[in-house]
């Protein structure tokens, strides 16, 4: 009796095998790029900066109705606003602010039950969104791509997402993280 296999099975078998996800880690920030939208970070602030004001003025209308004091607080969105921003990379970094790192580790505890997606982030990038300068948190597999791919002053199409934000004496620090990019290509002179 011969034995024999079909090349064509083996080799469906073998190609999906290959694309079966080795980890979940990071795959909700990333399962589906249609959901960022085209818009400004700007704006995507505006609105969520609206919501955490109103959630502070019910919280203290609700602990007491003469509250004046307004302690540090933070405020996990429902909405975590996935936008596709244009912005321009400033070519600096420096490493992530205390207060975003506990937001994003937060954020996972919270939402995913698994703080672990701060871990993947350990470096905050400057961009420039029209005259507003930005420190962003970028994941760091994203991030180490940028010296190959980006230059200082280039404009740069961001994955971003808002997860939330801390309050602290009228300022609010914003929760974003980047999960991807696409360097916008210079304009051609003819």
């Amino acid at each position: 009796m011969r034995l024999g296999f079909n090349t064509r099975a083996l080799t469906r078998a073998i190609i999906a095998v290959a694309f079966i996800p080795c980890s979940t880690r990071g795959l909700s920030a990333q399962s589906n790029w249609d959901r960022y939208v085209p818009g400004t970070l700007s704006a995507v602030m505006r609105d969520a900066d609206s919501a955490i004001r109103a959630s502070i003025r019910e919280t203290e209308a609700s602990l007491r109705a003469d509250s004046t004091d307004k302690l540090p607080s933070q405020h996990f969105l429902g909405d975590q606003y996935p936008t596709l921003a244009t912005v321009v990379y400033k070519g600096q970094s420096r490493a992530i602010s205390k207060i975003r790192h506990e937001l994003i580790g937060d954020w996972g505890r919270s939402f995913m039950r698994d703080s672990s997606i701060a871990a993947d982030f350990h470096r905050e990038y400057l961009f420039l969104e029209g005259d507003r300068l930005l420190w962003l948190p970028v994941q760091d597999r994203v991030a180490s791509y940028f010296p190959k791919e980006l230059r200082s002053g280039q404009k740069v199409n961001l994955y971003v997402m808002l997860l939330a934000g801390y309050y602290d004496k009228g300022a609010i620090t914003w929760g974003f993280i980047v999960n991807e990019f696409k360097a916008v290509p210079a304009a051609s002179t003819y």
